[in-house]
């Protein structure tokens, strides 16, 4: 109950002083109870403020945060994206530069040899003859030759024509082809020897300086070849000017500064090959094998104690009536396939060339001996 009423009225004078000061002493408890509540609320809002203010300032923060991660991520994908763009143009630019390597690389080798092949001689004005290069030496036929007694390689596939050389007993030569003569007989056409031929040989050129120019400035001199008329055509040679002779004869075309004659070596190399003719009948001819394969079944064949009938049939690729395994491996190779029958009266195997459907060849073994074969 409020006592606000009492005060300062016709109740509160005639109270007694006790009344008064028990009235006042309520009222102002009550007064200070309201001020304590009002400290407590605005301690209460102070403290939500400031709770307040601090999540406003978290937030900020993160708000921030988030904003400056998304600018770097905007950035390294700035720079991710720069990175694949450098990378794709020097891959591009090495493609280039790889590419005009090429075309260089081509463009002096078809300089290197135009210009050795059509240098025109010294002084006399005539069109140099083209220095043809080696031919290529055919395509071998598979297979080789393999000598059977000593035999003179002919000239040509005749027996008449000029022996160029001599073969002995178990030579091994490549066939590169074959031809029948007059007689019907075949002749092979086989490579008896080869050697490396180098040979310097001097040309004339012409020198855009003077011998001092180079030398003062140790630098490569610069070498026209050929004819003067067609220097606009020409690609110059680099070349050591020790290795140079200035012949002092000096020529000016029309409009250009005088050149100066010059005398360069330049080496030709080449492969000179002496190829020959061999008759069939003095050895044997393999399509099958070649020369590693030949020279492995010759090698095999001198550790065994096998007649020479036997020997020669396995190196022309025949078999006969009673050879071992060995001997059939040796001269056929190894089969694609065994059967093997086992009875009372032995052990019987048939081998099997060539794949199924359709075989090419059996051999037939009866107590490891051949006893025939088919094909």
């Amino acid at each position: 109950m409020s006592l606000q009423p009492l005060l300062d009225s016709q109740v509160e004078k005639k109270l007694s002083p006790e009344d008064r000061k028990r009235v006042w002493a309520c009222q102002v408890q009550r007064v200070r109870e309201e001020q304590f509540q009002v400290e407590e609320r605005k301690s209460r809002l102070i403290e939500e403020r400031e709770e307040l203010a601090k999540k406003l300032s978290a937030a900020l923060k993160e708000q921030n945060s988030i904003l400056d991660e998304i600018e770097f991520k905007k950035k390294l994908l700035q720079q991710r994206k720069r990175q694949l763009e450098l990378e794709e143009e020097r891959r591009r630019a090495e493609e280039e530069r790889r590419q005009r390597q090429l075309v260089k690389a081509e463009e002096e080798q078809r300089r290197k040899i135009e210009e050795e092949r059509k240098i025109r001689a010294y002084k006399a004005g005539e069109k140099e003859k083209e220095v043809l290069s080696p031919t290529s030496p055919p395509i071998p036929e598979r297979g080789i030759f393999l000598v059977m007694k000593d035999a003179g390689v002919h000239e040509a596939a005749k027996k008449i024509s000029r022996i160029e050389g001599q073969v002995r007993k178990y030579d091994l030569l490549e066939v590169f082809k074959s031809q029948k003569d007059e007689n019907k007989m075949t002749w092979y056409q086989v490579l008896l020897s080869e050697r490396f031929i180098s040979k310097r040989e001097k040309k004339v050129g012409w020198s855009p300086e003077e011998k001092s120019f180079w030398a003062k400035n140790k630098l490569l001199a610069w070498v026209y070849p050929g004819d003067l008329s067609k220097i606009n055509t020409t690609k110059p040679l680099k070349l050591n000017v020790e290795e140079i002779q200035f012949t002092g004869i000096k020529l000016a075309l029309p409009k250009k500064n005088p050149f100066y004659e010059v005398i360069y070596e330049i080496t030709n190399e080449y492969i000179e090959r002496t190829m020959g003719w061999v008759n069939e009948q003095e050895g044997i001819r393999r399509t099958d094998k070649n020369m590693d394969e030949m020279m492995d079944l010759l090698n095999r064949l001198a550790h065994t104690l096998w007649p020479i009938k036997i020997q020669n049939d396995i190196l022309r690729g025949l078999i006969r009536t009673g050879f071992t395994a060995e001997q059939v491996v040796l001269s056929w190779g190894p089969p694609d396939h065994v059967n093997i029958t086992k009875t009372f009266l032995g052990t019987h195997e048939q081998w099997v060339y060539g794949g199924k459907p359709f075989p090419k060849a059996y051999v037939y073994f009866e107590d490891r001996a051949v006893k025939s074969w088919s094909f």
